[in-house]
């Protein structure tokens, strides 16, 4: 019994060594090692988008990755998510992320089924027609539509190769992509394959998506094998890529190999394939470049003269515009010796050009290029290379590029209007370092232009700054104002004022609209300090309002419509109180909210969260999270100093920040937690349900990433999301500067623009661009249209 007993108590303290043990492991740790790619993903939100949105990245992702996503979209985390595939053809995966209280709830699902394995502490859930195994492993929250998958999790197998490229990737890009060169669809991005033929090596490639299209950064592992024939570089120094200056501007594919010597590249190539080619070729070792267009092989040289003088078997046939065409004997020449990555038969003629050779199959394709190159009509110098040639290194040892029609036969879908693609690779020691685009192009003179569409001068100074309103009869939005004598004024999406109304105070916060008659006319419903409004479309009162109220009101209105069916609750904020109304202006008995003799500080906001809906506003220093009969539904126990900024959902949590510039987060059981943002007493913050934007003095920080903007007074974030796609802007008031950004803290182009006041983004006028609304002084509104 004794023995027994020692042996439970060995057995209990080596399983809590393995819990602990599995605490300190990393999640991507628990990759399997048999796993032939690994998307990381860094900023979900931006990666399904992308994916759902962005026509590249719709191809090249795995074919069953749609089984993905939908658990994905149910993931509530800003953590990294690690998605492993055992190959290409196999459909089942693995998502690998931190756990968290709020990261995987059940309970707030629809259609779902929930069970638990006990024998292996798995959960089987079905999501529709999803079946998902899940469970955590000391930190990692383990996902897979294979059990057997989860049952063989451990972080004893470590893939250490895959573990160091994961930690080397950037992980401020939206995504990255980890994979063997026998997974196809990823290695479509390389654009051939004949990069890398050996199974045991990875390439890792950093994803940042728009709406144009995709700039890719990474690296390929090398080992000295027949089968990585980037190892011809292997020795030599990346050079410039000259041929673009010679190939025709409407060139579809080029393919380009740069090197310092020759003779080592082609030492290195031998070694790689079956049958050597001749050393002899002499003339070659001239050349520091050799390209591949669509019907020629061009050679740059630094000494033009030399390199055709030790071409053998030439024969001057004519001139053209004082350029001499010579006949080739050796047509085949090129046929074999480049292989793998140029092959070209019939080169039957070439001519000088400057420092470049141009050898073709014909003498009418040989001056076409001529012609071409004197007119300067080249790739390097049309607007779509131009367009991607900043995201691409200056030197390389291999370039490729493509238009449209040789990238749709790559991807294997129809993709006109990407003329502007290549991917490059430069050779280090045991490395190489890839660059890629692949991008719609348009013309630059109709692309990302930003002009004035049409100022309103109103009769004083505005009081706030303008705002939209939707326009139930044109399905477009019109902007409404308000000045300091309190005229409100409504104005169309083409800057005519449709209307004034002289008001007896000024707007708390938004206008809110209803539709009381359930009609689909629209009403603009808010509050001044004593008054609760709401206005049809021509300006008019709506009976009974406007209501008056003795004690001051102290919030802006807050509209419900707590089941989307139209029947509203418009809740008044006096000081410490709370009154509610219907849209009729009938007070609602059953809303009955017990003040606890603090002041309401910031504007209460309805959120539904699952099935269960949740009133939620700052009073004091506590935080109230009421029913809809404003009762507590979750007390919040821990007082909180607040800050000047409102009360978010974010990650389906409360938040909001502390005067010491803390990130507070109280989630739907009261549990409180708090972050570190570094944020100064005077910040400023917004979300949405998923980003996060901060700005403390100059430094705007968009989810992660950061930019440090000039010094100045700025105006407080505002969050926009119109056409898929996320905006924010910020008005510099003391330079008089406007700033857009995307979800990804890029700089929209042409901005910043001037403006005066915070800027409210919206498509007014129901066409494909959109408008930005500021001011250009005091008293005019300006709004911007952007193509």
């Amino acid at each position: 019994m004794k023995r027994l007993g020692f042996l439970s108590i060995l057995f209990i303290s080596l399983l809590g060594c393995q819990k602990d043990y599995n605490k300190t492991k990393l999640t991507y740790q628990f990759i399997p090692n048999e796993t032939n790619a690994v998307i990381q993903v860094n900023e979900l939100t931006d990666f399904i988008s992308s994916i759902q949105n962005n026509d590249i990245l719709s191809n090249v992702y795995n074919k069953d990755f749609t089984n993905v996503t939908p658990i994905l979209n149910n993931l509530n985390t800003t953590k990294q998510v690690f998605i492993s595939f055992k190959d290409s053809i196999n459909s089942d995966y693995l998502i690998l992320t931190e756990n968290d209280s709020t990261l995987f709830v059940i309970d707030t699902l629809p259609n779902v089924i929930s069970e638990t394995i006990k024998d292996f502490n798995i959960k089987k859930t079905t999501i529709n027609d999803a079946i998902l195994y899940h469970k955590t492993i000391g930190k990692t929250f383990a996902a897979s539509n294979n059990i057997e998958l989860i049952k063989g999790l451990s972080a004893e197998f470590e893939n250490k190769e895959l573990s160091k490229l994961i930690t080397s990737t950037d992980q401020k890009s939206v995504a990255s992509i980890i994979f063997k060169s026998d997974e196809k669809n990823y290695s479509k991005l390389l654009f051939s394959n004949f990069i890398n033929n050996d199974e045991t090596v990875f390439t890792s490639l950093d994803i940042n998506s728009n709406d144009k299209g995709l700039i890719y950064n990474g690296i390929l592992t090398s080992k000295d094998s027949s089968s990585n024939y980037l190892a011809g570089f292997k020795n030599t120094v990346p050079q410039k890529i000259s041929s673009l200056s010679i190939a025709p501007k409407n060139t579809s594919s080029l393919i380009s190999i740069a090197y310092d010597d020759f003779s080592i590249f082609l030492a290195n190539t031998n070694k790689l394939k079956p049958e050597a080619s001749d050393n002899s070729a002499t003339f070659l070792n001239f050349t520091n470049e050799i390209a591949l267009i669509d019907n020629a092989i061009i050679l740059h040289t630094l000494d033009p003269n030399l390199l055709v003088e030790s071409i053998e078997g030439k024969s001057n046939t004519e001139s053209f515009r004082d350029i001499d065409i010579f006949e080739f004997e050796d047509s085949n020449f090129f046929k074999a010796i480049l292989k793998p990555f140029i092959s070209f038969e019939n080169a039957n003629y070439f001519s000088i050009f400057e420092n470049f050779i141009v050898f073709s199959d014909t003498t009418d394709n040989l001056k076409s290029i001529l012609t071409d190159a004197l007119n300067n009509n080249t790739l390097a110098n049309s607007d779509a290379f131009i367009s991607i040639n900043d995201n691409l290194s200056d030197e390389a040892s291999l370039f490729i590029y493509k238009d449209s029609q040789k990238l749709s036969a790559i991807m294997g879908k129809n993709l006109d209007g990407y003329n502007a693609n290549a991917v490059q690779f430069i050779q280090e020691d045991n490395y190489t370092h890839i660059n890629g685009v692949i991008q719609k192009y348009k013309k630059r003179a109709a692309t990302n232009s930003v002009n004035e569409a049409f100022t309103t001068k109103l009769e004083a100074a505005l009081i706030t700054a303008p705002q939209t309103v939707k326009n139930h009869i044109t399905k477009a939005n019109d902007i409404i104002a308000q000045d300091v004598n309190n005229k409100l004024y409504l104005i169309s999406s083409s800057g005519n004022v449709l209307w004034k109304k002289q008001l007896q105070g000024k707007i708390l916060g938004q206008i809110e609209q209803i539709d009381m008659y359930k009609n689909g006319r629209l009403q603009l419903a808010f509050n001044t300090t004593n008054k609760l409004y709401v206005l049809d479309r021509n300006g008019n009162d709506v009976s009974p309002y406007p209501l008056k109220f003795k004690d001051p009101i102290t919030q802006p209105l807050s509209v419900f419509d707590y089941n989307k069916n139209k029947d509203y609750r418009l809740l008044v904020t006096q000081g410490k109180n709370l009154l509610m109304y219907n849209a009729k202006g009938q007070s609602i008995s059953g809303f009955t909210y017990k003040n606890n003799s603090a002041n309401i500080i910031t504007q209460p906001k309805h959120h539904r969260i699952g099935t269960k809906d949740y009133i939620v506003f700052a009073a004091g220093e506590n935080l109230k999270i009421l029913n809809r009969q404003g009762n507590v539904r979750v007390n919040a126990k821990d007082k909180i100093r607040f800050s000047d900024n409102d009360v978010y959902l974010y990650q389906n949590k409360f938040t909001t920040t502390n005067t010491l510039g803390e990130l507070v987060q109280v989630d739907t059981r009261g549990n409180q937690s708090s972050e570190n943002l570094n944020l100064t007493d005077k910040h400023k913050i917004n979300t949405t349900s998923k980003t996060l934007v901060s700005l403390k003095e100059n430094r705007l920080t968009i989810k992660s990433r950061k930019i440090d903007l000039d010094y100045g007074d700025y105006t407080a974030p505002r969050i926009f999301y119109l056409n898929d796609k996320i905006y924010i802007t910020t008005t510099d008031k003391q330079s008089k500067k406007v700033y857009l950004f995307d979800s990804q803290a890029k700089s929209i182009p042409n901005f910043p623009v001037f403006g005066v006041a915070a800027a409210t983004l919206e498509d007014l006028d129901n066409d494909t661009g959109l408008e930005l609304i500021t001011q250009s002084d005091d008293q005019t509104i300006m709004v911007y249209k952007l193509n």
